[in-house]
């Protein structure tokens, strides 16, 4: 057995150095070896201070108890001997000691656990009692475990369950480094609290590492208490006999410091109650109310305070009976006063004190807690202003809005990515995951200013299509190591037949990079604008095997006819793992055995790992959450140091810093309440390289990290320049500040509490069924602007009413990237939102009449996003019709419906819709309309 352990541990040790290593290497690509040194280091640091510190306390104390245990035959009582145990008591004391000792040890592991799994959730396991968040029948199974060797074995059993505890807390505080080194290291908000006047970086950064000391300082103490309990009140003849004598004054001393760490443990958790409140309130609004800071919190405080008195006074050798008189009393009396006060008292002064008056008692919480929230979440720089628009467009809004209307989108993600897989996709093994809008200088045309939207696609590899006989390890990890090219295409043009034009397409010498004649696009312009090059991706946005490369086995490019064209791999990146002891790390690493036998690998032979975008960065960053879908660009990007000339297509990410204890803001529904965009990630799609740019220099949290990881992170101005004009302010961001705008667009603390003016995500018609309103990206001429521009827009109605009453807007082009703008609507008129504007197009007679024609045909209607632009003075709505075959997937747009609110047109393009619409009004359209609407979507 001793040889076996031996064996085990040796393979274990062998197992952690090679993984390491490999880890060691794979930062080292990205000049981040110190990075992953630090942490390392950081984690060994906390859990050796818990093990140096708990081994010796908590087992030297167990040891005291089982010396006085051995000398139960001839220990002295006092006079008035303390927990003295008849039968029925002495059974009932052991068995709440065996359930502490159970749920103390689930919940040090529990905790342990979920900070291994995910130790940057931010969702720690806090507070009293412990026993929360608890499964009731996990700790009685354990203790049920626990009975029979606690009575045969008690020392032994006590000790490996102090060690497991130890070692639980130790990894739980090991793992929370990502707790306890912000809070070290926290910058200042420079934003004061409204309750206790400290720095927010108290609340935000460091309320979360003293929650997570004071938990597992509890826990810890009371499995401790619970063991030394156990040795004490089974000593002698108590089990036999089922009583217990009492404690002796020796026994008292011995057990006094763990009830005192447990006292003051208590004390400070309840001291910690102000800033609990500012985040976990239960006023009307986020945050503490009234009734939380003139009710719950001068008890709470007071029982922190005797909490403290009376942790002094199991430390300190006081008068005989001054503890009891002193503190005890007053204790017991005040923890019977806490949950009466929590769920009797509180309530009722709430409902008979509070409600009355609630607006005027409740008017400086209010006020804090929207403000919080405005400033938590970026709303406070959001521009407001008040449009009165028109439902009746003439030709002279549209000649005020070329840049809007040589823009408008008709191709939705969706329909456009089942076309790609259709037409583009060429091979069962390649895949699109995604297609993402951007933008492109594409032409001088004045009307698109140079800019011309695009959804662009990446064509990835999944290895798990291969046929089943050609899923080998060799094909797998060697030959077919990465996906190739991608297409581009106009978001507002289309062929005859209803299919999508690219600027970019096909692969090998089919491959076309060309202009597109009904855009007025040359071929030399979009070569010039989108650069192809060496379109190998060896890292994507969907998941993906390891793979090694460059190799002597040739890896698979595309396919040209019946032949397969092959290449290798030219990049820098990934982990050299020619050399033997690289190998036997690596195939330990993987584990794959078959690495230390293949003859395949050469010199420069490197081991590519976490090929997905997402997973690569969040190793590199896992502090900061990323955005789950990167999007492709094609650039050139030259005489910059780390980039390689000859490369040309990069992964875009935004990186987010987030905070579930900003006080008095609104959490989300996922529980967030603070949220910023500090980071542009850029990723070489090629060999892996990963640059991180800091877009807000103010964000504390962000500041924080950089200051424990400085080498990580560049100003954004050292961005390239071809880079830096395709960043786009994030959509999940967008949706959470939206969402969070429904309510807190509202300012005035008697409007907010009257709940007059709240807003919601307006519905539409997707497909064929009512979905709410997605953020989209438009280019747009916004009210008061002469240039498009690129923002991402979402529309707003009123709560429970499907007419709409603004929309949100934010920029995305430099210089005024980020800003956000609020356009209001006033409520006394009636402006037809997305759902209203949906269901008339439905119900107009001709338009619902072709519809049928075509479901009774055997083919399917889908209706696209439905667009709300601002085009002059007026509203313009528009929505792409696209029609798929119900045997084949393959969607084809074959019309477009435009309308101000008033008149409903459906063409076959957007030229002749726009014409119809504004000449149905004014009997004549000029030329020079015709032209300003742009020719988007004209028909070859």
């Amino acid at each position: 057995m001793r040889w076996l352990a031996a064996l085990a541990l040796l393979f274990g040790l062998l197992l952690l150095i090679a993984r390491l290593g490999i880890e060691r290497l794979w930062f080292a690509q990205f000049g981040a070896e110190m990075v992953v040194m630090r942490r390392w280091l950081l984690q060994l640091l906390g859990f050796a201070v818990v093990m140096g510190l708990g081994v010796p306390l908590q087992l030297q104390q167990l040891n005291r108890c089982w010396r006085l245990r051995q000398q139960a035959a001839s220990k002295d009582l006092p006079q008035s001997p303390l927990v003295v145990l008849g039968q029925r008591r002495l059974l009932l004391v052991l068995g709440v000691l065996l359930l502490l000792l159970a749920a103390g040890l689930t919940y040090l592991m529990v905790q342990a656990r979920d900070l291994i799994a995910a130790p940057f959730s931010g969702q720690v396991i806090t507070g009293i009692p412990v026993l929360a968040d608890l499964r009731p029948l996990v700790v009685v199974a354990l203790a049920a475990g626990l009975l029979v060797p606690l009575l045969l074995w008690p020392l032994t059993t006590l000790r490996i369950s102090l060690a497991t505890a130890l070692a639980g807390s130790a990894t739980a505080l090991a793992r929370g480094w990502s707790l306890w080194l912000p809070a070290l290291l926290a910058v200042p908000f420079h934003e004061a609290d409204p309750v206790t006047g400290f720095d927010l970086r108290f609340t935000v950064l460091q309320l979360p590492a003293l929650h997570l000391l004071i938990s597992v300082v509890m826990a810890q103490a009371v499995v401790g208490l619970a063991g030394c309990l156990w040795l004490t009140c089974t000593e002698g003849t108590s089990l036999s006999e089922l009583r217990f004598p009492g404690l002796s004054s020796l026994q008292q001393r011995v057990l006094q410091p763990q009830l005192a760490v447990l006292a003051l443990m208590a004390a400070f958790s309840n001291a910690l109650s102000p800033f609990d409140l500012m985040v976990q309130g239960s006023g009307v609004a986020s945050g503490a109310g009234f009734v939380d800071l003139h009710v719950r919190l001068p008890l709470r405080l007071l029982f922190s305070g005797l909490l403290l008195l009376t942790a002094l006074g199991l430390l300190v050798p006081l008068p005989k009976g001054w503890l009891r008189r002193g503190a005890l009393i007053p204790l017991a009396l005040t923890a019977l006063a806490v949950p009466i006060t929590e769920w009797i008292v509180a309530p009722l002064v709430q409902r008979f004190l509070v409600q009355p008056r609630e607006l005027v008692l409740e008017s400086p919480y209010l006020a804090r807690s929207i403000a919080a929230t405005r400033q938590a979440f970026g709303l406070e720089s959001v521009q407001t202003l008040t449009l009165q628009p028109r439902q009746n467009l003439t030709a002279a809004d549209l000649a005020q809005a070329p840049g809007t209307l040589a823009n408008i989108r008709l191709w939705d993600s969706k329909p456009l990515l089942e076309a790609n897989r259709q037409l583009q996709q060429l091979r069962l093994y390649y895949r699109f995951p995604s297609a993402a809008v951007d933008r492109y200088p594409l032409g001088s045309d004045p009307a698109r200013q140079g800019s011309q939207m695009v959804f662009i696609a990446a064509r990835e590899l999944d290895t798990g299509a291969l046929p089943k006989d050609s899923r080998t390890w060799l094909n797998r990890h060697l030959v077919f190591t990465h996906g190739y090219g991608f297409t581009v295409s106009p978001v507002n043009a289309f062929g005859p037949d209803g299919l999508p034009l690219y600027f970019v397409k096909d692969l090998g010498r089919s491959g076309r990079v060309q202009g597109i004649p009904q855009l007025g696009l040359p071929d030399y312009t979009v070569r010039q604008a989108l650069p192809v090059g060496r379109p190998r991706l060896y890292f994507g946005s969907a998941k993906a095997p390891y793979v090694i490369a460059p190799t002597k086995v040739r890896e698979f490019d595309y396919s040209e006819g019946e032949l397969n064209i092959y290449s290798h791999y030219g990049g820098a990146g990934g982990v050299a793992i020619y050399g033997p002891l690289e190998r036997l790390m690596a195939a330990a690493y993987l584990p794959e055995p078959r690495l230390l036998f293949t003859g395949s690998l050469q010199p420069n032979s490197r081991l590519l790992l976490r090929r997905q975008v997402s997973e690569r960065l969040a190793a590199l960053a896992p502090f900061l959450r990323f955005e789950s879908q990167p999007y492709l660009v094609t650039a050139r990007v030259p005489s910059t140091p780390g980039y390689d000339p000859g490369q040309h297509q990069y992964w875009l990410l935004d990186g987010f810093t987030n905070s579930r204890s900003y006080p008095y803001s609104d959490a989300n529904p996922s529980g967030i309440r603070y949220l910023r965009n500090p980071v542009k990630a850029v990723v070489d799609a090629h060999s892996g390289k990963v640059w991180l740019y800091v877009n807000d220099p103010s964000d504390p949290i962000q500041r924080t990290w950089q200051k424990a990881f400085p080498e990580l992170f560049r100003p954004l101005s050292a961005m390239p320049k071809s880079l830096l004009a395709h960043i786009q302010v994030p959509q999940s961001q967008f949706q959470v500040q939206a969402e969070r705008l429904l309510r807190y667009h509202v300012t005035d603390v008697r409007t907010f509490y009257s709940g007059d003016d709240v807003w919601s995500m307006p519905l539409e018609i997707y497909g064929s069924s009512n979905t709410p309103v997605r953020p989209y990206h438009v280019t747009v001429q916004l009210p008061g602007e002469s240039k498009p521009e690129f923002v991402l827009l979402l529309p707003f109605s009123p709560l429970k009413r499907p007419n709409m009453v603004g929309w949100l807007a934010v920029r995305n082009d430099p210089p005024n990237y980020g800003q956000q703008l609020l356009v209001r609507f006033p409520q006394q008129r009636l402006l037809l939102g997305p759902q209203q504007i949906s269901s008339l197009i439905e119900q107009d007679p001709a338009i619902s009449y072709q519809f049928g024609l075509w479901n009774r045909a055997g083919s399917s209607v889908i209706h696209g996003n439905l667009l709300v632009l601002p085009v002059g003075r007026g509203l313009l709505y528009v929505e792409p019709i696209y029609l798929q075959s119900k045997n084949n997937n393959l969607p084809t747009l074959v019309r477009v419906v435009v309308t101000d609110g008033t008149n409903f047109v459906m063409e076959r393009n957007l030229q002749d819709a726009l014409a119809k619409l504004v000449s149905s009004k004014n009997g004549v359209v000029t030329g020079r309309s015709l032209t300003l609407a742009g020719t988007a979507g004209r028909r070859q």
